[in-house]
């Protein structure tokens, strides 16, 4: 991408400027993931700190977006920034003994990918101006009652809630973006801004003119204006690396002793349907690891290739013991990833070698579940398959969550293809009510698919019945798991029906809450979840059924009025 920025800011005929602005340009890999920022702050007059809030603001928001999670989505980690700018702005006018507000409006606005996301709040402006037309891109939050025009609702700091307005949209080379604060956009208006807009090629004149010819015109406040032309879209150099990846070719199906770049195959692990997993160990260090790659017969199937590229990438950002580590590569002529090796099998494995858990290993190992899962959506990523064959147990006592291959995440690279193919993958009996109809909170369906695999590790059985992909399924009451192990202590019970009811509603809300559940054990005080009614389970077979029984009743009131 290739972007010039202007920046200008003048005092006027304040007796001090509370404007203050700025950019951000990183380098290609951090610009591909997090894009180029903006921002410009205005301080609200009417406190004494105006100057300090707008330029701590707008400091700390281009440090700090950037330390952000490349897993998170724009107007996530900018909302996240900015909410937190907000609570300390608050706390700093209620601990400080001078009087006095801080606040200030904020407009800031990112370009990434062929995308453009903003956030704003206040009375600062972004305009874009795409071929012969001007778009005011943002709104006031100021109120409409004659004489309080200039009245700010919304501001940084001015509340410890804010609400902060978020839009996006596509990006055209030779886009031009102007932020301005009222000092700019009132005393020139939409016509001379379009005007000014045109007239100069080079961002930085630009952006001085604007703000010349505002004070020119009489502008009675700081003058400030951020303006920035996109010359080329160009390609991204994360999209570039993944669409030139997705071609490599499949390495085939592996004998042990063949070698794979600077691997050794030592065994096929397994043998799926679309993927071969294989032990393998380093040719120079003797390392071992785990080598991931598609079937041969999936030879050019993008779409597959893209979700193996996709696990792989959310692998190398997932920071935590809890799942496997990406391994760094050597120069790859094949589709395929490596991640660390770890002794020990899986806890469907153990299953099915007749293992029984008892109900103090299975909370144990439903706390380290959470607290992989909560660190997994704490980055806004999604499992979606969440079951025992996925939960490896190694032989040092640590817990794996496995396969990140249906993962979803909407911070993907952009442009990039996400791989997510099937709306909700997963396996059915494990998935939660609502996602057979295509709705529902994908953190949240972790959390039952969660509760379910404790409640088959307990019992072996699911709460509702196995459930076959070809299946549509009607969801009753759970039944009970003390129906199977009557020993499980009725708090656990309590929780795991929870944790698995038919209603979203009726959960956990986060991975935090269930782990809490667990923890506590029987501190926590879970009440048994009470039934779901049958007008709410199955509105239709409900009515249907009063619709019977007064068929049956007017028939017989009819009968015996006849008999008598």
């Amino acid at each position: 991408m290739n972007l010039s920025f202007g920046y200008a800011s003048e005092i006027g005929p304040r007796p001090r400027n509370e404007d203050f602005g700025g950019f951000v340009t990183p380098p290609a890999a951090t610009a591909a993931l997090k894009g180029w920022l903006a921002a410009l702050a205005d301080g609200v007059s009417g406190g004494s700190h105006g100057r300090e809030a707008a330029e701590s603001t707008v400091r700390n928001l281009l440090a700090d977006y950037y330390a952000t999670p490349e897993t998170w989505e724009v107007t996530h980690a900018l909302d996240t920034v900015i909410q937190s700018l907000n609570r300390w702005l608050s706390g700093q006018v209620a601990s400080r003994r001078e009087p006095g507000g801080m606040a200030c409006t904020l407009s800031a606005l990112v370009l990434r990918g062929r995308r453009w996301a903003l956030a704003h709040v206040g009375d600062t402006r972004i305009y874009r101006l795409r071929g012969e037309h001007l778009e005011q891109l943002t709104q006031d939050h100021t109120w409409e009652q004659p004489g309080m025009e200039h009245v700010l609702k919304r501001a940084v700091g001015l509340d410890t809630y804010l609400q902060v307005d978020y839009a996006e949209g596509d990006l055209a080379a030779g886009d031009v973006f102007l932020i301005v604060c009222d000092g700019v956009w009132q005393p020139l208006g939409q016509v001379e801004l379009h005007r000014l807009l045109r007239l100069y090629d080079d961002a930085d004149a630009c952006a001085r003119n604007l703000v010349a010819e505002a004070l020119r015109q009489g502008g009675g406040d700081n003058a400030s204006a951020l303006v920035v032309r996109v010359a080329d879209l160009g390609e991204d150099a994360d999209q570039t690396e993944f669409l030139s990846r997705r071609h490599l070719p499949l390495p085939g199906r592996l004998a042990p002793g063949s070698r794979l770049d600077g691997y050794v195959i030592d065994e096929v692990l397994h043998d799926s349907r679309e993927t071969l997993l294989y032990r393998a160990h380093a040719a120079d260090s003797r390392q071992p690891c785990v080598l991931k790659t598609l079937q041969p017969r999936l030879e050019g199937d993008t779409e597959l290739a893209d979700r193996l590229l996709m696990e792989e990438w959310l692998g190398k950002r997932v920071q935590s013991h809890y799942f496997p580590e990406i391994l760094p590569a050597p120069e790859r002529n094949f589709l395929y990833f490596a991640m660390s090796w770890h002794d020990g099998q899986t806890l469907q494995a153990r299953l099915d070698h007749g293992r029984h858990f008892a109900v103090q290993e299975v909370v144990s190992l439903g706390i380290r579940i959470l607290k992989g899962l909560g660190a997994l959506h704490r980055l806004d990523v999604a499992h979606r398959d969440v079951k025992p064959a996925n939960l490896h147990l190694g032989e040092d006592g640590k817990l794996r969550v496995l396969d990140l291959g249906v993962a979803h995440c909407l911070a993907y690279p952009p442009a990039c293809p996400r791989g997510n193919a099937e709306e909700n993958p997963g396996t059915p009996s494990y998935m939660a009510p609502e996602l057979f109809f295509g709705e529902g909170d994908k953190n949240g369906a972790d959390l039952y698919a969660t509760g379910v695999t404790l409640y088959h590790l307990l019992t072996r059985k699911y709460p509702y019945g196995e459930i076959e992909a070809f299946q549509h399924p009607r969801f009753g009451a759970p039944v009970p798991p003390t129906r199977y192990r009557p020993e499980i202590p009725g708090w656990l019970e309590s929780a795991l029906l929870k944790a698995c009811a038919r209603l979203p509603e009726a959960r956990f809300e986060t991975a935090e809450e269930f782990l809490l559940a667990l923890e506590r054990g029987e501190a926590s005080r879970l009440a048994r979840p009470r039934p779901t009614p049958l007008a709410a389970r199955d509105p239709v077979r409900f009515w249907q059924t009063v619709a019977l029984l007064a068929v049956v009743f007017n028939l017989l009131f009819l009968y015996l009025l006849l008999a008598g």
